[in-house]
């Protein structure tokens, strides 16, 4: 493929994306927890790692990581 045809992705995108995946991460962990335990450390998660980013609104942020640990199978 050229130059020309390839699609460049920008450094802020690259960065959401990992982003991403550190929480798909913590939310598999958080999976294994149960109770009180599990609790903490959703709460740690949100509270700690959902910094807001550019103009986007931290709830918005937020909402993107209950569809994550969701998709962990954690029901909030």
């Amino acid at each position: 493929m050229s130059y020309f045809g390839t699609r460049r992705v920008s450094r802020e995108e690259l960065r959401h994306a990992a982003h991403a995946e550190l929480v798909k991460a913590c939310a598999k962990h958080i999976a294994t927890l149960e109770g009180e335990d599990q609790a903490i450390a959703i709460e740690a998660l949100k509270m700690y790692m959902s910094i807001k980013v550019g103009d986007t609104k931290r709830e918005t942020i937020l909402e993107g990581y209950d569809a994550l640990l969701a998709e962990a199978g954690i029901q909030l």
